[in-house]
């Protein structure tokens, strides 16, 4: 008996450990990717760029880090996921002490890419390590521990980036990087695990699918992306956007033929598991939206601060971090089917709302907070049933591959729901003559882009819903 208690105090010292370690160096990741959000208008004056360009300090890292998330997925199964953790980790603490030197508004921008390739390290390895640290048994309510975690770094990022932009200025949101990081990685090399790779012959990575799909992805959201300042009409985006899809369509075709691909195809064969990756991606999708463009629109057009902006964005995540704990619990009586649907829902209710919000000046802050309440209630109904069901009946061969792609389609979403929401503003802001986000602008055509760009984050949520329900399955938990 006393053997088995001291096995049982040393599995859960190293789940702690791990759990840790990880959740660390996640939040520091997300509390960088949200606290950026709302310091646009102070970089845009900052380097004297139009609002196209200071869209890149967002876009440049969510592109690079969605395109390479498949790519370290598949390193770090070859050479050990604690080694790239830990590389990736300093390389990321490393890059943010030159961003907040950046002279000029191109270095910024190619510092923005480097930091998100590093970023995607420890996005790939995050759910791996805890899957290989944690029993079979504990493992769900290590990674709701986790989601919990990531909840709160979007609900302190925001706060975070207006208090840093308001007392201090835009360098201080990645110089607070800097300690934090080198804390992460000190406890990371000494607590975390190593754990030996599987034996066997080792299969060759897979060099033509990591180029077709990081380059497929990237070229396709830069033709999104450059549709606002180049124009549609512009030959140049839709030879992007057609290229981009040409890419993907062959990194399909390729992952289909060879032994070892980087995405593994089969995995989107079992009934209901490729609408719950795509009921996912639609959830990310109007979510990275939505918080850019309330970010903005407090700024803009009600003339706030970063910092009460930042306050204001605060409810979804709040309301979501109280909700993913929840979900936990009713999923003993419901199916991933159904809280996924309910809190996929609520979510469209939400934005909805946000959007009449968003139109009418002067409108209540608490009625905002309500609206961005049930999105945050939604999401964290949504998101763990829905991951859960992802990951069910998974093999312990190809959890990381699953991981890999569930990671893949929220990053790619964020980028592209990002890419989207100013796209659709910046048409309008252009319209209206205002050129930067640091312009103050309350014209009644400002408010209806903002409404207007918020109705097609809300359809992009009914999408979400659409594939949730068509998972099929039962409605209550088997």
């Amino acid at each position: 008996m006393g053997v088995v208690a001291e096995d049982e105090r040393e599995v859960r010292r190293r789940c702690r450990r791990a759990l840790g370690v990880t959740t660390l160096g996640l939040m520091l990741v997300l509390v960088n990717a949200t606290s950026l959000n709302l310091a646009l208008p102070a970089l845009s004056a900052s380097f004297r760029v139009p609002a196209a360009t200071a869209d890149w300090f967002l876009v440049a890292f969510m592109l690079s880090n969605t395109a390479s998330i498949l790519v370290f997925s598949r390193i770090s199964d070859m050479l050990g996921r604690r080694t790239i953790y830990l590389t990736g980790l300093a390389c990321f603490t490393v890059i943010s002490l030159l961003c907040a030197f950046a002279p000029n508004a191109s270095t910024l921008i190619v510092l923005r890419v480097l930091q998100g390739i590093a970023a995607a390290t420890t996005v790939t390895n995050t759910t791996a390590i805890l899957t290989d640290v944690f029993p079979p048994d504990r493992l769900v309510h290590g990674l709701s521990l986790n989601i919990t975690a990531a909840s709160i770094a979007q609900m302190i990022g925001p706060a975070l980036g207006g208090l840093l932009v308001t007392v201090a200025d835009w360098r201080a949101l990645f110089l607070v990087n800097v300690p934090i990081g080198i804390l992460a990685v000190v406890l990371g090399s000494r607590l975390l695990p190593t754990i030996p790779r599987a034996r066997g012959p080792r299969e060759r990575f897979d060099v033509a699918g990591a180029l077709l799909s990081s380059t497929g992805l990237a070229v396709l959201l830069f033709g999104i992306n450059r549709i606002g300042p180049w124009g549609a009409a512009d030959p140049r985006v839709p030879a992007a956007i057609v290229l981009g899809v040409a890419l993907l369509v062959a990194f399909v075709l390729v992952e289909r033929r060879i032994s070892a691909p980087l995405l593994d195809l089969r995995l989107l064969q079992r009934p209901g598991r490729g609408q719950a990756y795509a009921a996912a991606f639609f959830n990310s999708f109007c979510r990275a939206g939505v918080v850019v463009l309330v970010g903005l629109h407090q700024q803009m057009v009600e003339h706030r601060t970063a910092l009460e902006a930042g306050v204001v964005v605060m409810p979804l995540a709040l309301v979501m971090m109280l909700c993913a704990p929840l979900s936990a619990r009713l999923s003993l009586r419901w199916s991933a089917r159904t809280l996924s649907s309910f809190g996929a829902l609520l979510v469209v209710a939400g934005i909805v709302g946000l959007a009449g919000q968003l139109a009418v000046p002067g409108s209540p802050l608490l009625l905002m907070a309500l609206c961005l309440g049930l999105i945050g209630a939604g999401t964290g109904l949504f998101t763990a049933p829905n991951t859960g069901s992802i990951m069910a009946g998974v093999g312990s061969d190809q959890r990381a591959v699953a991981n890999g792609i569930r990671s893949m389609l929220f990053n790619s979403a964020q980028a592209a729901g990002t890419a989207v929401a100013l796209l659709i503003l910046t048409g309008w802001l252009g319209s209206s003559g205002v050129a930067s986000y640091a312009a103050n602008a309350d014209d009644p055509a400002v408010r209806l882009g903002f409404a207007v760009a918020a109705i097609t984050m809300g359809v992009a949520a009914f999408a979400g819903l659409v594939m949730s329900l068509a998972r099929g399955g039962p409605w209550r938990a088997r």
